[in-house]
């Protein structure tokens, strides 16, 4: 549960349910006295303790990506990793993500995770930069945290990843979230100089 790769010395042994107190990376493996261990395993789990009652894309995803526009962010249907085509994903490449996420009653809430895809190949990439702002008006949202997530070196097979930004508790009935694609691929990537995507599943709001 700390991130590393599980040994048979140090690791915790799963013997009954564990509970997850937030956004949690579990790796698990198996061992057998005179046995090779297994591979390693990892899932991500999302918190989600608040749903938005409604939500809106202020900026549009792209026409082929395009989901059940801004309710694919609080569905809580999590995206596949190998069928970005799907409708359970947003894809934004010529406009950034900016959406607006309402709750008809102000929530305390000191944390915003969104929920993406990676795939390299496919020029999918973590988002230039992540930002959440909220309050109780929408003309009169504040910057509650700002991300820059760190970019990959390699073409590797795709991945999920969660981008969380946590901030003092703070009550309120508007949540702006905004995240920039990468405006220019690098060197090392087979469309270099081309601008990268930003596929979002879902915004889990704590």
């Amino acid at each position: 549960l700390d991130g590393t790769d599980p040994d048979s010395i140090n690791a915790k042994e799963y013997t009954a349910d564990i509970i997850l107190a937030g956004n949690t990376t579990v790796k698990a493996k198996a061992f057998k006295k005179g046995w090779i261990s297994s591979n390693t395993i990892e899932t991500y789990f999302f918190s989600s303790k608040y749903k938005p009652d409604s939500a809106v894309n202020i900026m549009r995803a792209d026409d082929n990506y395009r989901g059940d526009g801004a309710n694919t962010l609080i569905d809580l249907a999590k995206g596949e990793v190998n069928n970005f085509k799907s409708p359970k994903w947003l894809g934004y490449k010529l406009n950034r993500m900016e959406s607006l996420l309402m709750f008809k009653q102000p929530v305390s809430i000191s944390s915003v995770t969104l929920s993406t895809l990676v795939d390299i190949g496919s020029y999918i990439m973590p988002p230039q930069s992540f930002e959440v702002w909220g309050g109780n008006l929408p003309g009169q949202l504040t910057l509650l945290g700002r991300l820059v997530p760190p970019q990959p070196s390699a073409v590797v097979k795709g991945y999920l990843r969660g981008y969380e930004i946590k901030f003092p508790p703070t009550n309120l009935k508007y949540l702006k979230v905004i995240a920039v694609p990468v405006g220019k691929l690098p060197a090392w990537h087979p469309g270099k100089g081309d601008k990268g995507w930003v596929f979002v599943d879902e915004v889990y709001v704590n």
